[in-house]
């Protein structure tokens, strides 16, 4: 069973969906309103579905595994599959085009459906490559940093969070926003810290907060310059420094 917590999150992100929804609907409403031609050929509903597929080619390359915009889920749904959702409409153009043919202006309705999905289809390509174009926080970070680096290890548990999402989360979130080098997450199957409170991912487990392991290696003044806003992100925890010896990083030089 979710546990209440879960319940809740798995609400707000409904929640956002449906307001998502509700701003692309009306959108739509109002661009249909501006754009209306009268009887003929249906351009504001061409309009809206060309404009709506850009959106989200472009917001799914913005904000992909590769993209330049590390967003949360419930931002992505509000996005892509809300105000997208709602603000794109295939009922309508089925509709128009049903209505076109049963008005007799067959080749207008064989025009439509060809200017539509041609549209569609270069619309979202469209958004995918003006994403493209960002180059991804991932590649900018490729710098090579001093051999002599520090490493910043943070020891959190599974269930901590912060400002409504794991903690973990939040800070690979906040230190690739600050370009620092990179970030791992290690999930432990067992530990136990000062409590002695056993945390295990057995199946007949004490804990299911299980440990987790946040390493991050920078140069010493990116690193120092990351601790005030971690220490204002945690209220437990343990963090260790420790100075390392960084023997490659990034792509090779050629040659």
């Amino acid at each position: 069973m979710n546990s209440p917590a879960e319940r809740w999150r798995t609400a707000m992100l409904y929640g956002w969906v449906a307001a998502g929804s509700i701003v692309g609907g009306l959108t739509r409403y109002l661009v249909g309103l501006a754009l209306d031609t009268g009887p003929g050929f249906p351009f504001a509903t061409l309009f809206i579905n060309a404009t709506g597929s850009l959106i989200i080619g472009f917001y799914a390359t913005l904000t992909g595994p590769d993209g330049r915009l590390l967003a949360r889920p419930e931002h992505r749904q509000f996005v892509m599959t809300g105000f997208c959702g709602g603000y794109t409409t295939f009922s309508t153009f089925s509709l128009e085009t049903f209505r076109l043919f049963h008005g007799g202006m067959r080749y207008t309705a064989l025009a439509y459906i060809a200017a539509s999905v041609i549209c569609w289809l270069v619309s979202v390509w469209a958004g995918h490559m003006m994403a493209s174009r960002y180059k991804p926080l991932d590649e900018e970070l490729t710098m090579q940093i001093p051999n002599q680096a520090v490493s910043l290890r943070i020891f959190i548990g599974e269930s901590d969070h912060f400002d409504g999402k794991p903690l973990y989360e939040a800070i690979v979130m906040t230190a690739r926003e600050r370009h620092l080098a990179g970030a791992t997450v290690l999930r432990g199957p067992m530990g136990f810290g000062k409590s002695s409170r056993l945390h295990t991912s057995k199946i007949l487990r004490l804990s299911e907060d299980l440990p987790l392991l946040i390493e991050i290696v920078d140069s010493e003044d990116n690193i120092n310059a990351f601790l005030p806003i971690l220490d204002g992100m945690m209220s437990s925890g343990l963090i260790t420094l420790e100075k390392v010896q960084v023997l490659q990083y990034g792509a090779k030089a050629a040659g």
